[in-house]
């Protein structure tokens, strides 16, 4: 695996020619979880996928899609149009430094805009494979790892043993409360968290352990290394096609 500790020659003997990006954000996750949570999840996965594929991770853009958290300190976001912006010019850049495959590992389900995104890198950049993980999450729901819960979601005992298992000392164990009302995530939508409950995150987080987030953590690199290969396999069939 590379990173951004490399230098340039060590990327250009090695000929690299996938590059990932793993997405986060920067918002507030309730009071027992840092802002920066999403953005130390998507580093941890697309590290760990990086390392199977002989990849190079790319610092974590920690900026996304969060306005649906807007009035709560800590909270920053980009407007869709420019997330799309940003990921095209990053893809842009790479393809200059002989890149030709590009994966996006995003880890905030506020970032819908994602297909869209990749379908305008891959009608823009025919030299430039682009693909990607949008929810790395979503092998572990229904696993029976974090019990009863069915949709793994914000500040919850999914992210909260993550963060248990990768940064302990963030981590504010007497702080954490179990969020009692449900809702869809879709209502994010049209109004803000504050206006659905005191409590800005779901599930329970009471029933995290650093044990689980370690094995959720295994299982979504390997997950999102398979899904990068298997996508990359699809785009690289279809491109021939169409010469």
């Amino acid at each position: 695996m590379f990173d951004a500790s490399n230098t340039t020659h060590e990327l250009r003997r090695a000929r690299v020619r996938l590059a990932i990006l793993p997405l986060g954000a920067t918002e507030q996750h309730s009071r027992h979880l840092p802002v920066a949570t999403d953005s130390i999840l998507a580093e941890a996965v697309a590290r760990r996928a990086a390392a199977r594929l002989g990849a190079w991770c790319m610092p974590v853009l920690p900026y996304t899609i969060s306005h649906m958290h807007r009035g709560l300190p800590g909270t920053a976001w980009l407007r869709n149009a420019t997330l799309l912006r940003v990921i095209h010019d990053l893809a842009e850049s790479l393809r200059h430094g002989g890149v030709r495959e590009f994966a996006l590992v995003n880890f905030h389900g506020g970032n819908q805009v994602l297909p869209a995104v990749l379908q305008d890198l891959n009608l823009d950049f025919p030299d430039l494979l682009s693909v990607g993980v949008l929810d790395p999450w979503k092998c572990l729901e229904g696993s029976g790892l974090f019990g009863m819960e069915d949709q793994l979601c914000h500040g919850d005992e999914f992210e909260t043993s993550c963060m248990l298992h990768l940064a302990p000392g963030l981590v504010r164990r007497r702080e954490i409360r179990d969020q009692r009302k449900r809702f869809h995530a879709a209502t994010l939508r049209y109004a803000p968290f504050p206006c659905f409950t005191k409590l800005t995150h779901t599930g329970k987080p009471s029933r995290a352990s650093a044990e689980k987030g370690r094995e959720a953590i295994a299982r979504m690199g390997a997950h999102t290394a398979r899904e990068i290969r298997e996508a990359l396999a699809v785009a690289r069939r279809a491109r021939r096609r169409r010469r």
